[in-house]
């Protein structure tokens, strides 16, 4: 007797294709773009800035970001550089690095920001943007970007895509390995080998001066907030 396996339909497969390929997806703030291949390339990865910016409320203190994973286990930190076309000073940590467990859709819908963290004072209309980097694959890191504006009059609100998948949770890091960078470290949060490409090593001194602004105080403040988003549906440990 034969045994008939169940065959999958190329419909019922084509779903799963993007998020086999994909890193992972900026959903939220709108994303510069940038194609798969670029996504090693700091800042940004191959993104362009936008005329059209994301709206960001004064008065909230906070705004969402979405992603789309496409690895089981990744490293991640959320970055901003301030003004309209920052180059690479992407010198502010809003999220220090942490770790994402799980395929598809994650969301981190407070990160927060104040004049304590981005050291200046807000005002409406400042511009900005917001780097969320990944550890590489396997080495070296992954970017993408979103252009921000502060502004006195925009409301919070969370955007469809600020939802987590079945299963996806995130990790608090502690100690060095939320200190290190997301471009520096492995998933599990341990430094990546010396023997990263040359590639890799020049992302991470893009991004280096971020370890020291406003690290250990945003950590305490986000996972503060995230903590209340288990209430949410967001499993946290």
């Amino acid at each position: 007797m034969k045994l008939q396996l169940p065959i999958l339909s190329l419909a019922a497969l084509a779903p799963l294709a993007p998020l086999a390929a994909a890193h992972f997806q900026l959903k939220y703030p709108t994303s510069q773009g940038g194609s798969e291949e670029e996504m090693v390339n700091f800042p940004c990865g191959g993104g362009t800035q936008s005329s059209n910016r994301t709206q960001v409320s004064i008065s909230a203190g906070s705004f969402p970001v979405a992603l789309s994973m496409g690895h089981s286990q990744t490293a991640v930190e959320v970055l901003l550089a301030l003004g309209s076309d920052p180059g690479s000073n992407y010198n502010i940590v809003l999220h220090q690095t942490f770790e994402i467990q799980g395929l598809g859709a994650f969301c981190l819908p407070h990160v927060v920001f104040d004049e304590s963290i981005l050291g200046t004072n807000i005002t409406d209309g400042m511009n900005a943007t917001v780097q969320v980097q990944s550890n590489g694959d396997p080495t070296g890191g992954l970017y993408a970007c979103a252009d921000i504006q502060f502004s006195s009059t925009a409301k919070y609100s969370e955007p469809s895509s600020c939802s987590n998948n079945t299963g996806v949770r995130a990790v608090s890091f502690s100690g060095d390995a939320a200190k290190r960078n997301a471009n520096e470290s492995t998933a599990a949060g341990e430094a990546q080998s010396s023997s990263s490409s040359s590639s890799s090593s020049s992302t991470s001194s893009g991004s280096k001066t971020a370890t020291s602004t406003a690290g250990a105080a945003t950590e305490t403040v986000v996972w503060g907030m995230l903590g209340a988003a288990v209430l949410g549906g967001m499993a946290l440990v």
